[in-house]
Parts: C-alpha cells; sequence; structure tokens
C-alpha cells in the first residue's frame, strides 16, 4: 500500500538541474519530464512537471514546463483506449471481425477530399502478413491505423475529431493536438537529428509524420495532459472529478498479458496487452508505451502499484540514455525500486559469433538488413529504411557487439546513436532477423508487408 509522498519532491527546481546535467551530457537539446502520484486510499493527487534546454535549436525558443512534444507512438494507447471504449458502449467486441465494420479494404473509389487515414486503409489492400496470423510478432503502424479508421466508421467523425471528444473533453486536456495550425500556436519541441560525419545538431528537415498515420502517432501534447491520462489509469478509469474514461473491466483487458514474445523479440518487453508494452521493475508491474518520431522520442511508464506514473520527452541527443537516467532516477525516488539502465555492450567485449546460416540479407518493404562477416572475423551490420517511393534512404554501417544477454548482439552507426538490438529466430517456419521489436523476414522469400512503421522509443530509427 502507497502513502502521501513527500511534497517536497514533487518541487520541479529540485529535478531541473539534474535535467540540465543528463541533457548536457547526452547532447539532448531539451527535455520535459514530470511524475504524478496517486494514492489508493485517498485519491489525493500529486504531481511536477519539469523541463530544461531549447526547443528548437534553430529559433533558440527555450523549453519549459509547458511546452508541447510529440509522443509519437503513445498514441497508439490512446487509440487503444477509444476502441475499448466503443466495447464498453456495446458497438463492437474484441472478437468482432475487421471485415465486419470495413468490408472492403481496397476503397477502390476514392473521392481525393476524403479522410486520410481512409486513404492510408485503402493503400492496404496490397499488403501481405509476415507471418499466418498467431505464429509471430511484429511492431506494426497498419493494425492501429485500421483500429483508427474503425473508430471513425462507428463514431461518424474522423479520427482526430474522435480523440478530442472521447479523450481530450473527459480528460480536460486542452493541449493535446494532431494538427499543425494547433501545434504552432504554442511552445512546442522540435525534434533534432545529427548532421552525419560531424559533431553538430540540427532541427529535423520534417516536423512531424503524415496525418494519414495519425492513430499510430501522431499526437502533440503537454506532459501535464499525459500525466493526466496515466492518472485516469491509476483511479481505474476515471478523472480525478469521476468523469469515466474506460471501465475497470475494459483497463484490467487491456493491461493483461495477451501475448508473450519469443525470447528474441523481447528487447523492449517480453509481453503486450491491448496497446500496452508489459514488463516488471524489481517484481512491480510497469505497463508502458514509447514514441519515437523524427528526432523526438517519449516514454510514458505507469506502475499501478506505486500509483505512479513518469513522463519524460527528449528532442533529439542520444535520448534513450538520456531516458533511462531520468526514469531511472524516478523511480528510486518515488517507488524505491531501480529500472533497468540503458542498453550497452559488454564491457568485456567478448568475440561475437554468429552462425554462417544467419548471415545475408533480410528486408520488408521498407527496411533492408545486411549482416557480413569481417575478412578480420568480426561481423557488420548495414541497414536502411526508406520513408516511401522515391526515397533515398542512406544505408547505416554499425559493428556488431555483444550484449548482457546471449540472445542479441548491438549495433549503432556512430558513437551519438542508441544501440540496437538485433536476434535472429525462425518465425512461422521462415527465418528472421529482430531488428528490436521489427521482424524482417529473409529477404530471398521477398517482402511480406507494405507496412512503414514508426517506433516506440528504443526501438530502431525507423521514421514516419
Amino acid at each position: 500500500m502507497t502513502a502521501r509522498i513527500d511534497p517536497q519532491l514533487f518541487d520541479p527546481t529540485r529535478w531541473e538541474g539534474l535535467l540540465a546535467d543528463i541533457a548536457r551530457r547526452h547532447e539532448v537539446p531539451g527535455i520535459v519530464a514530470g511524475v504524478v502520484h496517486v494514492d489508493p486510499v485517498s485519491d489525493a493527487e500529486q504531481r511536477f512537471v519539469a523541463a530544461t534546454g531549447i526547443s528548437n535549436l534553430r529559433t533558440g525558443v527555450a523549453t519549459d514546463r509547458t511546452t508541447l512534444c510529440q509522443i509519437g507512438s503513445i498514441t497508439k494507447l490512446l487509440t487503444a483506449t477509444m476502441i475499448m471504449q466503443l466495447v464498453d458502449e456495446g458497438k463492437l467486441d474484441l472478437t468482432t471481425p475487421v471485415s465486419e465494420i470495413l468490408p472492403d479494404l481496397s476503397f477502390a473509389e476514392l473521392d481525393p477530399a476524403e479522410l486520410t487515414v481512409k486513404k492510408y486503409v485503402a493503400t492496404l489492400s496490397e499488403a501481405k502478413s509476415l507471418f499466418s496470423p498467431g505464429t509471430g510478432f511484429s511492431y506494426c503502424n497498419s493494425g492501429l491505423v485500421i483500429a483508427g479508421r474503425i473508430i471513425e466508421v462507428l463514431d461518424g467523425v474522423t479520427w482526430d475529431q474522435a480523440l478530442h471528444s472521447r479523450i481530450c473533453l473527459r480528460l480536460g486536456n486542452e493541449h493535446m493536438f494532431t494538427l499543425a495550425e494547433d501545434i504552432l500556436s504554442h511552445r512546442h519541441q522540435h525534434g533534432h537529428v545529427a548532421i552525419p560525419g560531424t559533431d553538430t545538431w540540427m532541427p529535423a528537415p520534417v516536423s512531424q509524420i503524415t496525418r494519414s498515420m495519425g492513430p499510430a502517432g501522431l499526437v502533440t501534447c503537454s506532459a501535464d495532459d499525459l500525466l493526466g491520462f496515466g492518472a485516469a489509469v491509476l483511479r481505474s478509469g476515471r478523472t480525478s472529478t469521476g468523469v469515466p474514461i474506460l471501465s475497470e473491466e475494459s483497463l484490467r483487458l487491456m493491461s493483461e498479458p495477451r501475448h508473450t514474445l519469443i525470447d528474441e523479440a523481447t528487447s523492449t518487453a517480453p509481453q503486450w496487452g491491448l496497446g500496452w508494452m508489459l514488463d516488471e521493475w524489481e517484481g512491480q508491474k510497469l505497463q508502458w508505451h514509447g514514441g519515437t518520431t523524427i528526432g523526438n522520442n517519449a516514454w510514458f511508464q505507469v506502475l499501478p502499484a506505486s500509483g505512479l506514473t513518469f513522463v519524460v520527452f527528449c528532442n533529439g541527443g542520444i535520448a534513450s540514455h538520456a531516458a533511462a537516467e531520468i526514469y531511472g532516477a524516478f523511480a528510486r525516488t518515488f517507488a524505491g525500486i531501480d529500472a533497468p539502465p540503458a542498453t550497452r555492450p559488454r564491457s568485456d567485449r567478448p568475440a561475437v559469433t554468429i552462425p554462417e546460416s544467419r548471415l545475408g540479407d533480410y528486408a520488408d518493404a521498407s527496411t533492408a538488413l545486411t549482416v557480413e562477416r569481417t575478412d578480420d572475423g568480426t561481423y557488420r551490420a548495414h541497414i536502411s529504411t526508406s520513408l516511401g517511393e522515391g526515397d533515398e534512404a542512406p544505408v547505416q554501417t554499425m559493428d556488431l557487439l555483444p550484449s548482457e544477454s546471449d540472445t542479441f548482439v548491438l549495433g549503432r552507426p556512430d558513437a551519438r546513436s542508441a544501440w540496437m538490438p538485433l536476434a535472429f529466430a525462425e518465425v512461422d517456419g521462415r527465418e528472421v532477423a529482430y531488428v528490436g521489436i521489427r521482424c524482417l523476414p529473409r529477404a530471398e522469400a521477398g517482402p511480406d508487408s507494405t507496412d512503414t512503421d514508426e517506433k516506440p522509443a528504443d526501438a530502431p530509427a525507423s521514421k514516419s
């Protein structure tokens, strides 16, 4: 049972020095981070948001506690919540076939003015599965866009409008947006990317992913608004004023394990619920999601037993290393437990051995991977990710090093990138390589998917 925590720990000024130091060491232009605690007995709420740095290196605008940030794939949790609201309302259930709601995914007759989510779903008419249903796992955007289209059809409005009425209005969120014209009237974090071959970070050339990917990763919001969503999760689906967001049963279903991943796919989490990644920190259940867009990263973590939610936003730099230090400090301070550190190679660096049979080419429709042994007996990977037709994706080359787990090897293209976990497996009778939680089949078998996925934080840097 938790109790009210020392209020002094929620003074944001005591955290901003730590954030500034972490941002400096990991080259993050700007950080926004916060914590909310809901006492399960008294329902008393404590929270803070702290900030440091610059929201855009080009303009020099400072990051403050109100700065809006792209949450990327954390948006998937909001879409999943809206689907479960429809379940609560009796408009569908979890066994309803998608074909009953979207009987024709080809949508051959399209008016150019029609909804962009609908247009995206129409492009999936030629998509193929990586493997048979129930036989494997790979991180995916298209499924959540289809879920967004289901919301549109059943609610009779756009996904953006459903988000506003189903999530924002119920939570009282005033700073949760999808459209650039709404975001531009507020202080907001612009993503930053490294200039190849230099020690310089620059604002990303594109500010947002496309609107058609909305249900999978488009939301920009304040830390306070995301903490408010976490607080509703901790209050069994209700706001502090009693407004229902989701039934307790649906919350339970979302946070129960629905799929246990094979070891090769567990670099981010060992299990998934309905929308949530599921893990444990020192025996405490953790439900979370991350988001990576173009030069922006976000983490959203809930520890139900401790009544805590953590939020961390970084707009560039070696974000995964910075974030691990921040939420690690939150976990120690507020829950008395240690979170796992950022992924790094083994310090003793023993030789990596990859079976000859695993070398070669792997690919889906947007990512290509080649694994090879060099003349000196070490191993190297080349990876490229395209953003769409006509895009010339640069090839990133990385030496492969041992991790603490025998399952994975690690690589990164330069010292200013996060480490990518790489593992090999057989899924549904096919040889595959897992790059983080994305499954790439052997290229000889041909790309089996037209999906282009935006990743959660700590996953490989495919951007969409």
